[in-house]
């Protein structure tokens, strides 16, 4: 294999792992809308260049996380959790369980409660179409399971398309009122305000290491995390920034909405253009919320092996984590989002982007030292 080749496969190999976190990031709840105007837009027009920063922190986090897998061979996030916080990994290590079985449950929640949202759009009760979505997601858990793997990265390609598309033409139908909200500096939260909140989204972020672990083992080295981060950090950055401009180019009539980037499409007259946007959504719902309970399912199939075999313990482990979810579902979208997502942002300040940039960082740093010592030692011998 010649050196253009390797380094084409090298760029490919680092793209699919960004791609994991893109997918990961870029869900139901990130294509309403509602959590960047919950966490970025809402506090004013800074939100044009923090979501930038918070992403670079995001990628920071995982890139220190990465390395530290591909040191000790750790690519589940038990085994991983142990070696990132020893000689602390039992409390810690509890900790980052509880924060990523929470992200799998208020992930699910959100889900249901967003598409119940959207249906509500249409006409439908909000509990009937929590009922009705959490039989959907049910089901599909079950039967399935094959057919959601297989078209989630599809359902990402189609996000990323329609909201690319939305975003262009939202920014460019009210671009008048974002140069004079920009212009006036509009600002409703002081920076302090602005900065803790980016960091609470960073924070519940940095749980989703989780799923980018398992799809690492393929980075072989070092440089092949950096390329890896580098490229989901613009991915990401790129769609959330825009994203953000453009909500705030409608505010604040877009504020008070359950799915913001819904109530865009309604004012841009294009009853085609609503319902498109409508059915990729709900499609993100289901590859969100379904792969949310696939993690559960994956996590605690092991832990009661008998009496039932591995079908119907699964269906029991979907079931409860069902119920549990469509509870979460019944506090509605945005209180899942700002209140949910905010106390679990906050552990993740403190259990993994800190312990992870600093600490993290430090493992990695001593493990790259130990290296060269034992190999200069091979040499010498």
């Amino acid at each position: 294999m010649n050196k253009n080749s390797k380094s084409t496969l090298g760029i490919l190999t680092a793209f699919q792992v960004a791609a994991v976190w893109f997918g990961a990031h870029v869900g139901g709840g990130f294509a309403t809308g509602n959590q960047t105007m919950n966490f970025f837009v809402k506090h004013g027009w800074n939100c044009i260049w923090v979501p930038a920063v918070v992403v670079v922190i995001i990628g920071l986090t995982y890139r220190e996380c990465l390395i530290l897998a591909r040191n000790y061979g750790t690519y589940d996030y038990k085994s991983w959790s142990k070696k990132m916080y020893e000689p602390y990994d039992k409390i810690f290590s509890f900790i980052f369980e509880i924060g990523y079985l929470m992200i799998v449950l208020l992930g699910t929640g959100g889900s249901i409660a967003g598409a119940a949202s959207l249906l509500e759009n249409y006409g439908v009760n909000y509990l009937l179409g929590v009922l009705i979505t959490g039989g959907i997601f049910y089901i599909l858990t079950i039967y399935g399971a094959s057919l959601i793997r297989k078209a989630s990265t599809i359902i990402t390609i189609l996000i990323l398309i329609f909201l690319t598309i939305i975003v262009i033409v939202g920014i460019s139908s009210n671009s008048s009122n974002l140069s004079n909200l920009v212009s006036a500096r509009y600002s409703p939260s002081s920076i302090g305000s602005v900065l803790y909140n980016g960091l609470r989204y960073a924070g519940y972020q940095a749980f989703v290491v989780a799923i980018v672990l398992s799809a690492s083992d393929t980075l072989k080295s070092n440089k092949d995390i950096n390329k890896s981060m580098i490229l989901g950090i613009i991915l990401n950055g790129v769609m959330i920034t825009l994203s953000c401009i453009m909500l705030l180019a409608w505010m604040p009539g877009a504020e008070k909405e359950t799915i913001p980037i819904l109530y865009i499409c309604k004012h841009l007259d294009s009853k085609f253009f609503e319902l498109s946007y409508s059915v990729v959504l709900f499609l993100a719902f289901i590859s969100t919320g379904i792969g949310c309970v696939f993690g559960a399912v994956a996590r605690f199939e092991g832990v009661f092996k008998k009496p039932l075999n591995i079908k119907k313990r699964r269906g029991v482990i979907s079931f409860i984590c069902m119920i549990l979810s469509m509870a979460i579902s019944l506090f509605g979208l945005t209180k899942i989002v700002v209140v949910g997502y905010g106390y679990v942002g906050v552990i993740g300040i403190f259990a993994v982007v800190i312990p992870c940039i600093v600490v993290g960082r430090i493992k990695n740093s001593r493990f790259k030292k130990k290296k060269n010592i034992s190999e200069n030692s091979t040499l010498d011998i």
